[in-house]
């Protein structure tokens, strides 16, 4: 089993006639992944589409660096 990374990732989306900044940490493999897990957490969230969303950076972050709630379980179940 590969072991998942947290990353903290950066960028805006429209929302309506405004741009709207957000930053996510999310548990995933790679990049890529982390960009798909963002991408359908704000389709889900606001109803937009991967057209209307724009990443601007994605990092990987160490465990003590997650704020995020739902990161900071997903890394501790992965430890088990």
């Amino acid at each position: 089993m590969s072991s998942n990374q947290a990353y903290q990732v950066e960028g805006e989306f429209q929302m309506g006639r405004v741009r709207q900044h957000f930053v996510l940490q999310v548990v995933a493999k790679d990049e890529k992944a982390a960009a798909d897990r963002v991408h359908a957490t704000l389709g889900s969230r606001h109803g937009v589409t991967r057209r209307q969303v724009s990443i601007a950076s994605t990092k990987a972050i160490s465990g003590d660096q997650v704020t995020d709630a739902g990161a900071k379980v997903e890394l501790r179940h992965q430890k088990k």
